[in-house]
C-alpha cells in the first residue's frame, strides 16, 4: 500500500549547535498522491513555485535557520518507515514510531493540503487531526 504513493514535502534546514549539525524539519504539503503523479510533482517549475510560496508565507521563528530550505517528493516506503523498519524489534523505543517526521501525524502542520488516500495513513499509524 505506502509503495503505491508519494508525498510532497517543505523542508527548512536548521543548524544544531550542539551536535554542530544540520538537520531538517519537515512539512508535509500533500499525502498519499499515486505514483501516476509523479511527472506532475517532479517538474522543477511546480517544486520551484511551492518553495517560494512557502519561503514567503512561513513564519520564521526560530534563531539556527540555515537560510536553505527545499521542496521534495518522498516515496512512502521511506515517508512511512518506522523505527522497526530502520532497526528491527528491539522494545528499547516504540517501534512503530515514523523514523523521520515528515508530518505524517499531523493535518495541522503548515501548509498541510490535502491527504489523497487517508485509510493508507490510518493503516500506517498515522493520526488524522
Amino acid at each position: 500500500m505506502k509503495e503505491s504513493t508519494i508525498h510532497l514535502v517543505y523542508q527548512r534546514q536548521y543548524y544544531d549547535d550542539e551536535d554542530m549539525d544540520y538537520f531538517f524539519i519537515n512539512y508535509t504539503i500533500f499525502r498519499n498522491l499515486p505514483l501516476s503523479q509523479l511527472t506532475r510533482l517532479n517538474n522543477k517549475e511546480f517544486k520551484q513555485k511551492v518553495k517560494e510560496f512557502c519561503d514567503k508565507n512561513y513564519k520564521e521563528t526560530a534563531s539556527n535557520y540555515a537560510n536553505y530550505s527545499e521542496v521534495n517528493m518522498i516515496h512512502g516506503s521511506e515517508y512511512y518507515k518506522t523505527y522497526a523498519d530502520e532497526f528491527g524489534k528491539s522494545g528499547h523505543y516504540d517501534d512503530n514510531t515514523f523514523y523521520t517526521d515528515y508530518g505524517q501525524r499531523y493535518n495541522t502542520r503548515e501548509f498541510f493540503k490535502h491527504d489523497f488516500k487517508e485509510e493508507v495513513t490510518k493503516f500506517m499509524g498515522g493520526i488524522v487531526c
